[in-house]
């Protein structure tokens, strides 16, 4: 049976189980709406603690369970890596192209697998058009 564990937003592709399943992590908005991450103790969402401010969408363990990794708004061609312990934040990939849509580490922690896209927008102007 389903059980409300915590009462705030969360967004749908930030969740994610700990490596050890013991803790949860979410991007959630503070009373100030900005973004931060959200992190608690599983299984009731214990001891909930609110950290740096990340962008929304996906975040991910990393394989250690001591820091997450997430793909910057302002540069979506990077994953970043979000330390727990406050330290600040750092791109783990340095890609100058393409945009990462979403990312994931193999089972044992030594890979990591993205999905990455080119987004083309073509502006066109029309001219001496009559109705």
């Amino acid at each position: 049976m389903p059980t409300q564990i915590v009462n705030m937003f969360a967004g749908a592709f930030s969740l994610d189980v700990s490596p050890d399943g013991r803790s949860l992590v979410f991007g959630t908005t503070d009373a100030q709406n900005r973004h931060t991450l959200f992190v608690c103790d599983l299984p009731a969402c214990t001891g909930g603690r609110s950290l740096a401010a990340v962008p929304p969408g996906r975040l991910r363990w990393m394989p250690d369970g001591k820091a997450v990794a997430y793909i910057s708004s302002v540069t979506p061609s990077n994953v970043w890596l979000q330390p727990l312990d406050g330290m600040p934040s750092r791109p783990i990939t340095h890609f100058t192209e393409r945009t990462i849509s979403d990312f994931a580490w193999t089972r044992d922690g030594s890979r990591l697998a993205l999905a990455r896209a080119t987004i083309t927008n073509d502006i066109v102007l029309f001219k001496g058009l009559r109705r």
